[in-house]
């Protein structure tokens, strides 16, 4: 038998992922993994011999597609007036709805699991840093704090989206949640 490769591991993690979204938490084991990537049976315990491991690989996809998303952000001059419109194109763009929803059922898993807390702790702070440099460089000095909380609101209005009827999508919610942060920095 070869040895594992990386294309392979990518493939299943994000089939994975694709499987996490689609069936949630119950649904993801090796068998559905390799039937969403159209593999042979076992290859996916041969890259990943327990739930646990799957689970971690989940997260080291999910955490790079996040990752890549926050790093692919052109961070420019914005006269102050132009930033509610970045700061919502970015807080609504940064996640497709296959992210979101894996990013909530891992917050979920993290209720149980310590070490995934941490991972997605630390993604956190790469968004809120995201935040961060955005209003700085519109010369809107807003505080960490604050940069934290409008991400931590942003998650909650994706995931109320989500999960009730809600008319006109995120938009509107995070648009209401920017410019509230604004105008306690207004000039």
């Amino acid at each position: 038998m070869p040895p594992p490769n990386a294309r392979r591991r990518e493939q299943l993690a994000d089939a994975a992922v694709t499987v996490l979204a689609a069936h949630g938490s119950r649904g993801l084991t090796h068998r559905a993994v390799d039937t969403a990537a159209d593999v042979p049976a076992g290859t996916t315990s041969r890259y990943f011999r327990t739930r646990e491991a799957l689970v971690d690989a989940v997260v080291e996809r999910i955490t790079r597609r996040l990752a890549d998303r926050v790093a692919a952000v052109r961070i420019r001059p914005l006269e102050r007036a132009d930033l509610e419109d970045a700061l919502v194109t970015t807080l609504t763009r940064m996640l497709d709805e296959d992210d979101v929803l894996v990013l909530f059922e891992l917050h979920l898993e993290a209720t149980r699991d310590p070490a995934l807390r941490g991972v997605l702790t630390a993604a956190l702070a790469e968004r809120r840093d995201l935040i961060l440099r955005q209003c700085r460089v519109a010369g809107v000095d807003v505080t960490g704090e604050d940069a934290e909380l409008l991400e931590m609101g942003v998650l909650g209005i994706l995931f109320t989206t989500l999960t009730t009827d809600a008319p006109g999508g995120p938009g509107p919610r995070v648009r209401a949640a920017v410019g509230g942060l604004l105008s306690r920095y207004a000039a």
